[in-house]
């Protein structure tokens, strides 16, 4: 039997809403869940400047959240949106983007998932889902066309992550790919500070705490029907014609080839080379294990498998994967992507692999960011072992690559219970309440996001990009085809000025790419080629230039929220671990914070911000055409 719905109507139409434009749905679903109001709103002149996804949802961010509204007030908004690309044949284009004040900042947060909920969300007739207020009881959003309801939750409750999705298919009698559902676990449910929303089995946007901001509104899912609406395209055999130079870009240039064959796996070996693959809480970058055995052939082999993927999407992951041997085989699991691996295994000293995909997938089910659970886990487990946490405090012995234990820990941050309720709210937290010797050994920015799953003290660019970002992590790092808007193909990654400007000049490329619905894996060509196919759906003249400028306004939008937010540049700094000189690997004869200042002086140079502020320089924000963003700024 159907449960009871709190709200059950046709999403209000607007009496006259202008033309749509190509490749676009034209429309945003507004929810209000305190009310149950649920109504649409046309948009249409300045799509071209805001495209969608983080671009949409940075333009709402900061008209509709003043600086009092934290993470956990019913007016925070939580935007679900896609992009003029999504649903549409090029690879990979089932995009969503997650836009809101999140929980582990109380700043802004950007973060991306694929799989098909973006084509869905297109299909019914929407670009995107703004969702405020606060549910009276635990609910969730049913879109099916025009069709939108708001039903009571219940029978939800506790459930993890895929046992949501499971019995929402039962539920509306739908399988496969016929209904995109993105939930909270039981670590959304009790707000742990970074609770990540996964959807399609093994997809996550998993950043600043944005499960706990669904949490929070009482939003137990969304599910959306895979709808009925047609896409109407300006150029359709232009866009055929970018498609394929996109795929043939993937599918030969030797940047991105082995990502099509592999998807993110090459990662674990080839960073290890390279000292970036994180080994026991950053305690080390050397390990006896074979690595030739962690090469992406020798990971894949011995796990029955089969696609899973994401809308239209070519590209050799996001398997489901079935465990072959040990304790947990025949099990189901979602194979991991690189982040995975680390936060999962490496980073808490697990290198079984049965242990790890396993791990990996539990933490999709209960909504755990895996890089912060990594470097939570490793925290404690390396406290332990030094004795600055003790058994009696953590509640049991944690050591080293304890699977077992690992799992407990999950169940005690999910459900808040004992330790796990100060664990829940991240490492930043966890350990300046503990303070002493523990708190040296955390790993965090001091805005209180945590880092992707890498080692960053050997990646400069990534730890510089994560510390000044205002996303709620990396923002322009880890760039390819640089060198299509004048950056050098090489530099010296442990020169401070050349790895500086390098992140500050790709600043705007990643904000273009998540503003168009689709996956920034199947992305990774020239930006040109991004704009042609823009170009050709929509009908507007793209350029490269026109990308960058885009992406640069978003980047410079999300600064500004963040700074009314009263984030500014005194937390632009890493932790004493996350910034410590390495022990040994390939990177120990590198200290970042020898040139840290001079690189956030360059940084702050090459973007075009003023350092004593953090702002954007008024010049910057005319050539962005943001002028209205300068009087809010720069007013005495």
């Amino acid at each position: 039997m159907s449960p009871t719905a709190t709200a059950s109507r046709p999403a209000k139409k607007p009496a006259a809403a202008p033309a749509s434009v190509p490749g676009y749905a034209g429309k945003l679903l507004r929810v209000n869940l305190s009310t149950g109001k649920i109504w649409t709103q046309p948009w249409a002149e300045d799509m071209r400047e805001y495209l969608g996804g983080v671009g949409l949802g940075a333009k709402i961010l900061y008209e509709e959240v003043g600086p009092k509204v934290h993470w956990d007030h019913p007016d925070n908004r939580l935007v679900l949106a896609t992009g003029p690309l999504a649903g549409l044949p090029v690879w990979g284009t089932g995009g969503l983007t997650v836009v809101t004040r999140g929980a582990q900042t109380d700043g802004a947060t950007s973060t991306q998932a694929n799989g098909f909920f973006g084509a869905a969300l297109k299909y019914s007739g929407y670009d995107a889902i703004v969702v405020q207020g606060q549910a009276k009881k635990l609910s969730y959003l049913y879109i099916n066309d025009d069709t939108v309801e708001i039903r009571d939750a219940a029978h939800l409750k506790g459930k993890d992550t895929w046992e949501t999705q499971e019995a929402l298919d039962a539920e509306h009698a739908l399988s496969g790919h016929r209904m995109s559902v993105y939930s909270i676990g039981p670590a959304g449910e009790n707000l742990v500070r970074f609770a990540a929303i996964q959807g399609d089995y093994g997809h996550v946007a998993s950043k600043n705490g944005c499960g706990a901001v669904m949490g929070k509104k009482k939003l137990k899912a969304v599910c959306i029907v895979r709808g009925t609406k047609a896409l109407r395209l300006h150029d359709p055999r232009g866009l055929v014609q970018a498609a394929d130079d996109i795929a043939h870009d993937l599918k030969t240039d030797p940047a991105t080839s082995t990502l099509y064959r592999w998807g993110t796996l090459p990662g674990v070996s080839n960073l290890y080379k390279l000292g970036v693959l994180p080994i026991k809480n950053y305690t080390t970058n050397l390990t006896t294990v074979d690595m030739t055995t962690w090469e992406p052939a020798k990971l894949r082999a011995g796990f029955d498998h089969r696609g899973h993927q994401c809308n239209a999407c070519g590209m050799h992951h996001c398997h489901i994967q079935v465990i072959g041997k040990g304790p947990k085989a025949g099990e189901l699991v979602d194979e991991p992507e690189y982040e995975g691996w680390s936060g999962a295994g490496w980073q808490i000293g697990l290198t079984d692999k049965e242990s790890i995909t396993w791990l990996n997938t539990r933490l999709d089910r209960a909504c755990l960011d895996v890089n912060e659970f990594g470097w939570v886990c490793g925290w404690v487990m390396e406290c332990m072992e030094k004795g600055h946490l003790t058994e009696k405090q953590v509640g049991f012995k944690l050591a080293w690559g304890d699977v077992d234990g690992a799992y407990r820990l999950i169940q005690m941050i999910s459900h808040r219970e004992g330790f796990g309720d100060l664990l829940a709210e991240g490492v930043k937290r966890a350990s300046e309440k503990i303070g002493g010797e523990a708190a040296k050994c955390a790993v965090y920015t001091k805005k209180g996001a945590s880092p992707r799953g890498h080692d960053h003290r050997g990646r400069w660019e990534e730890m510089l990009d994560t510390c000044t970002s205002s996303n709620g992590t990396m923002e322009s790092a880890n760039a390819t085809h640089q060198t299509e808007i004048g950056l050098p193909g090489r530099i010296n990654p442990f020169n401070g000025e050349e790895v500086a400007r390098m992140v500050g000049g790709i600043l705007g490329r990643k904000h273009f790419e998540d503003s168009l619905g689709g996956c920034i894996f199947t992305f990774r060509t020239r930006i040109e080629n991004l704009a042609r196919a823009l170009s050709a759906a929509t009908g507007w003249t793209y350029t490269l230039a026109d990308a960058m400028r885009m992406g640069r306004r978003t980047a410079a939008i999300l600064r500004a929220f963040n700074l009314r937010c009263g984030i500014g540049t005194d937390v632009e700094y890493p932790s004493a671990r996350y910034g410590s000189r390495p022990v040994d690997g390939p990177a120990k004869d590198h200290n970042i914070m020898d040139q840290w200042e001079r690189m956030r002086a360059v940084w702050y140079e090459t973007v075009g911000y003023d350092i004593k502020t953090g702002k954007p320089t008024r010049e910057t924000l005319k050539t962005l055409g943001l002028d209205s963003l300068a009087k809010d700024l720069w007013r005495k």
